[in-house]
């Protein structure tokens, strides 16, 4: 008995809605033959288009003259005059370090090894090791790879899988 019910209670919402949206006959039958108000008729029959207009009626067209349009409105302000005593200096930017790029690491026994490539070269470092006196691996630990800029001194971590999950 379920088969058949779903399928029929659907076509028959379908059938009352589309009754609904669509709506058959009106059930008063004067609501269609209501004329419009007055003024409504009057206002729709007031449009028409307008005839083309002829050559005695139409302005001539007139070229456009330089004097209506400023000339000045689009000048630039002139700018103040900078102070003496406020020199502006330029900041000196610090050359930017070489990036390295880390390939891999192995733990080999308890003593860690990075694979990192530097201007173009591979180097494999334990602790303590430089790549071309730029960099100086100094530990690996919680995820990252810890080395140090020596021209600055900053300290600088770059991700790697945790030796500690590995082990």
């Amino acid at each position: 008995m379920k088969r058949w019910f779903r399928p029929l209670a659907y076509a028959v919402i379908l059938m009352l809605a589309a009754l609904a949206v669509f709506g058959g006959s009106p059930a008063d039958p004067s609501v269609e033959a209501a004329a419009l108000p007055t003024p409504v008729a009057a206002r729709a029959d007031a449009y028409r288009p307008s005839p083309t207009p002829d050559a005695a009626t139409t302005p001539a067209v007139a070229a456009r003259d330089d004097a209506g349009f400023d000339t000045e409105l689009f000048a630039a302000a002139p700018r103040p005059a900078p102070a003496a005593e406020a020199a502006v200096v330029a900041p000196v930017a610090a050359e930017a370090p070489a990036d390295l790029k880390i390939l891999g690491w192995m733990l080999s026994g308890s003593m860690p090894y990075v694979f990192v490539e530097l201007k173009g070269e591979n180097y494999t470092l334990s602790p303590s090791q430089t790549a071309e006196e730029l960099y100086r691996f100094d530990k690996i630990g919680g995820g990252f790879a810890e080395f140090t800029h020596l021209p600055t001194g900053q300290t600088r971590q770059y991700a790697v899988s945790d030796p500690a999950v590995v082990e």
